[in-house]
Order: C-alpha cells, then structure tokens, then sequence
C-alpha cells in the first residue's frame, strides 16, 4: 500500500481556513463582503472576548433553507459559474471558502429570511457540521454569529495578538469597507461599546464620521479620490487608502504612483493621506492571487501608475492650498453633529486650485538668464555694493534693466529695511509689509497674512529655473582661462569618463591630463557659495552611490538650488521681497524641492477670533 493519502475533509476545511481565517479580522472582512454581495445597506457587526465572538447582521436579500444549508458548504458560491467568470468579477467574494473555512474553526449560527418568505431558516454548526435546522421568525435578512473561533485549532489560538491588538485590526477593517461603501451605514460595537459608525450618507459625511472634521476640512477632492494637504500628513504609509473597484488593496503600483505625485511636496518621513478610488476592467486585473484578496495584478502596470501620478500631480501641481499651513491659535473643539452641513463644507471640500493671478506682465527672458546666476547678485552683495552705484568695478554685462531697478542707490551694509512712510502700493495680489528676523517676508494677500521662508522661496523658483534648463539642455558654460586640475584616484576616473555625458549636462567640460589627473576646462555658469572643485566632487559622490541617474540630476539640481538661494539672517530691501515673491508666484509651486511649506497663513477670521472681534 502506498504512503500517500487523501485528507480526511476536517483537516483539510481546517488548512484551508489557516489561509483565509488569519485572525479575527480578517474573517469580519468576508462575512461584511458577503453581506455587501447581497446587497446589505444597513451591516451591524457586534465583537466580544478579543474578537472571537462576534454577530454580523445584515439587512441584505437574504438566503432560503436550501441555500443556508449549502453556504457552509466548501466552494458553494452564487457569485460565479465558470472560469472565465474568475477574471470578470464585479462582487467581493467568489472563492465559495470564506463561511465554509470559519464555521469549520468556530461553532456558528446563522439566521436568514428572503422579504419573499413567511419565517426565516437558521442552522447551527459545530467545526464545519450541520448540528440542527430550525424555521425562526426574523425580519429579511441575515445574522451570523461566531462563538469560541480557533476553539478547535489551538496552535492558530495560540497566536492571537492581545485584545487592544485584535480589536484594533477590527477597527481598521470596518473602517476601510465603510469607506468603500459609503452609501452603506455600518456599526461596530465592540465589548458593548459603539466605536464606529457611518450613516451611509455619501462619502463626505463618511470621511467626517470616519476621520473628524479636520480631516475633511484638509482633503482636496480629484477625479480619483481626496487627497491630502500638508496639515494631516503622516509618518506612515498606513493613510494611504487605495481602492481597485470598490475592493481595499494594497498595490506597491499605487503606493508609488501617490508618493510620487507629492514629489517635492513631502518633507523626509511623511507620507500623505489620499483616498483613491479606481476603476479599471476586470478582465485587466486578477484578484486571486491571495485567499484575502487584498493583493491584485494588474495587466498593464505602466498604464495604471501613469494615470493615478498624472492625475494626483495634476490636481496638487500648483494648488497653493494643498502645500501651505494655515496657523490656529487655538484648538477650538466644537460639538459637532454626526452629520455634515454640506452648504458649511461645500466651499471647502470643493474648492478648485486657488493660485494667484499671473502677472500681467511676465519677467523677460534675460532675467531668468540672471537667476542662473543668483536672484540676487552675490558678487555684488558680499562686496557690498549694487551694480547700479557708480564705482571702478566692471557692471556685470549679464545684469538687465528689471534688476538695476532692483537694486538702484541701496547699499545693504549701511541700510536697513526700513517701512516706508507710507504704506507701498499693492503689487499685483500681493503687498510685502516687512521682513522678520531678516528670515521671514510678511506679506498681505486675498485678505490673509502671510509669512514667506526667504531661503526656502529662492530655493524654489531656482530649482524650477534650473530644471527648466537642464533638461532642455540649456545650460550655460564658462570656459576658463586657466583650465582646473584635479587630482582623482583611479576609481574616481573611471566613474568621471564613464558618465561623461552627465557631467557634460551639467556644464562641466573634462579633459583628460593622464596618470590621476583631469582639466576643468569649461564650467557651468552659477554663482556657487561653495567652490567649482567642491560642487565637481559632491557629482562624484553622488554618482558613485547612485543607481538612478534620473535621481542623481533631481538631486543635484537640489543642491544647485538650495546651495546658491539666501539664506536665513540676510537683510533684504522691500524691492528684493517683492522680487522674490513674484517670481514664486509666477513658478506656482509652493514647497521647497525637499518637500517643506514655504508659506504659512493666518486668515483674517482667525485675528479677529483671537482680537475678540467675532
């Protein structure tokens, strides 16, 4: 006789379950599905004694005799008939293992009634086996109740987190189908306390019941979803809710498609919130990869994350709401209904990109050609004087008109920003009131006091400018007179002669000068605060730890702006803030390249809340 054997089928029910039960969770999450398959529009889920105990109750088409029989049954579905309905799927279950796999690790009732039928069906069952059918009085419906779940796998037992734990995994599960469902009211009491609840009231009275008022107030609505300002950022990826079809995934696809459209938006360590809902064919992702069906393929990869970054970049690409804070003095908590006053919220919820007007007159090119050089000449600032003043020393031939007016008769080692007598013209949408702590331009726009970072702003319209001309490979080049020798090890040559072309790119012309040594013979033309020599070495370095060169160029592009922007503690005159605030405006991006706000607003009700004038 042979050694292979057939399973005896409570074994077998009982492997199965290992995949599908993982723990309490997880078998929440079927039966919810199961009731929103039958079209359930009120899900009360009851759970006690860490989740082992729990009743689902449904208002939902419910099930005959016949059919409460068959459900505990092991692939016994109505969801699907043949193979090629597999790839076709428009409901959550289709497996035909969920009810079969936890009635056989638990004891289970179950009660239904069609609205058809006079008295309902309930069937008990213990380990997977019918013990008694019984007709009942109930309303349509169906309830399912779990007792002592893994009584009979006490290994699978033996590794249930703590109560706080399970009941946490609980939560999460029902909040992220009522957030698929947001036309479907859900309850979750827990221990006899109610810890969730919906209305099924749409999914902006759903993100309120779900998230609190504040959330919703910082959510932007897109064509995909909500996404995120940087007031609710957070220091994990656990608040990026990513649905395919109404089904919660979990997709590395979708995760990077989001963060990638926050690019230069994000600071180091925190991650959005978004909300994303998409909607692909079903025969173009395959859902049966996990007994869960939290993990999906998709056929055309490239095709989704190029629709999900494309649409997020374009919804946050120049919303000034979406990257700057808003400063609230105080946390005033209010008593909040638990429905949304949608004529209170609509102004918020839908707002559109707010981005100030576009001057009626842009800067020429020529000044753009300046900003390569630095915004504000450094040369001439560090000497003290402006190319304006008359002097020995040679006007700089690069220097155009708009900034002569600039920096015409001002002297910034002798003079201070002082505040005019009267008060400066409005310019454009904006007036620049001052400057604080030679750090921070305050400015009066669209009724709202604004604080501007001075670095981080001039960081930002360089990098702009700079990755505007790189990549249209525009980059100016100062050939030397006296060409640079450098001294390189040999590995340090190899990486140099092998990306030549980078190096190149960025404006750098190499010659090769034998043995250890290259010539600098041509360099880009920016004003650098660090040294032509220290900017070619940091390329190396990076080059010789980078994988990406397309990172690499960001990167460096990155440090060009951040290096050569003024930094915290230098005194500006009113035309320089003025300066730097218009070109902001007119980049229309309102983070540094690393992700950090440049403005901060405080509105006009907020003083006159604090002032005690409302």
């Amino acid at each position: 006789m042979g050694v292979i054997k057939i399973l005896d089928e409570s074994v077998s029910n009982i492997i199965a379950a290992g995949e599908v039960v993982e723990n309490p969770a997880s078998m929440i999450k079927e039966i919810i599905e199961n009731s929103l398959d039958a079209g359930g529009t009120n899900i009360r889920i009851q759970v006690k004694n860490s989740g082992r105990d729990v009743t689902i109750s449904d208002n939902g088409m419910g099930m005959s005799k016949d059919d409460l029989l068959l459900c505990i049954e092991r692939h016994a579905t109505s969801k699907i008939f043949n193979k090629e309905d597999i790839f076709n799927l428009y409901t959550y279950g289709f497996r035909g293992e969920a009810l079969a796999s936890i009635a056989s690790v638990s004891k289970m009732r179950i009660t239904s009634k069609r609205e058809s039928d006079e008295l309902g069906s309930e069937i008990k069952a213990l380990a997977g086996k019918v013990t008694k059918v019984s007709p009942v009085s109930v309303n349509a419906g169906t309830e399912i109740e779990i007792k002592e779940l893994f009584y009979n796998t006490p290994a699978r037992l033996k590794f249930l987190r703590k109560k706080s734990t399970e009941y946490g995994k609980i939560k999460e599960t029902v909040l992220k189908e009522s957030l698929a469902n947001p036309d479907v009211g859900f309850s979750l009491e827990i221990d006899g306390r109610e810890l969730l609840k919906t209305s099924g009231k749409g999914i902006q009275n759903t993100i309120l019941e779900l998230f609190g008022r504040n959330v919703l107030k910082n959510l932007k609505e897109f064509p995909l979803g909500y996404l995120g300002n940087m007031e609710i950022t957070r220091s994990s990826k656990d608040y990026l809710h990513t649905y395919v079809n109404g089904r919660y995934v979990k997709s590395q696809i979708l995760e990077k498609a989001i963060i990638d459209g926050y690019y230069t938006k994000l600071t180091k360590g925190r991650y959005p919130f978004a909300i994303i809902f998409l909607e692909i064919d079903p025969k173009e992702i395959d859902v049966n990869v996990h007994p869960s069906k939290k993990i999906v393929k998709f056929s055309e990869s490239s095709l989704v994350y190029n629709q999900v970054f494309s649409e997020i970049e374009k919804a946050i690409g120049e919303d000034e709401d979406i990257v700057s804070l808003e400063m609230n003095f105080q946390d005033r908590k209010k008593n909040v209904e638990n429905f949304l006053d949608l004529d209170e919220f609509r102004g918020i919820i839908d707002k559109g990109i707010d981005a100030p007007e576009k001057p009626a007159q842009s800067f020429k090119e020529d000044l753009i050609k300046t900003q390569e050089i630095s915004l504000l000449d450094r040369d001439s600032i560090s000497q003290k004087k402006y190319p304006a003043e008359k002097e020995e020393k040679k006007t700089d031939p690069i220097i155009v008109e708009e900034e002569k007016k600039v920096y015409e008769s001002t002297d910034v080692s002798e003079k201070k920003p002082e505040i005019p007598e009267k008060p400066l013209e409005k310019k454009d949408d904006f007036r620049v009131i001052g400057q604080f702590m030679n750090s921070y331009i305050i400015v009066e726009r669209n009724e709202t006091l604004e604080i501007y970072d001075q670095h981080i702003v001039q960081e930002r319209v360089l990098y702009e400018t700079l990755k505007k001309k790189h990549f249209s490979r525009d980059v100016a080049i100062q050939n030397l007179l006296v060409p640079l020798k450098l001294r390189l090890s040999y590995e340090e040559k190899n990486i140099v002669f092998e990306n030549l072309e980078i190096f190149n790119e960025f404006g750098f012309e190499i010659e090769d000068f034998g043995d250890d040594e290259v010539l600098l013979r041509g360099v880009p033309v920016f004003d650098f605060r660090t040294s032509i020599e220290n900017t070619f070495r940091f390329m190396l370095e990076e080059l010789r730890n980078e994988t990406g060169v397309k990172d690499f160029r960001e990167k460096i592009i990155i440090s060009m702006s951040c290096r050569n922007s003024i930094k915290a503690g230098e005194k500006l005159s009113f035309e320089e803030m003025e300066l730097l605030i218009e070109r902001l405006h007119e980049v229309g991006k309102y983070t540094c390249p690393h992700g950090r706000p440049i403005i901060l607003k405080v509105t006009l009700e907020e003083l006159e809340k604090n002032f005690k004038r409302r």
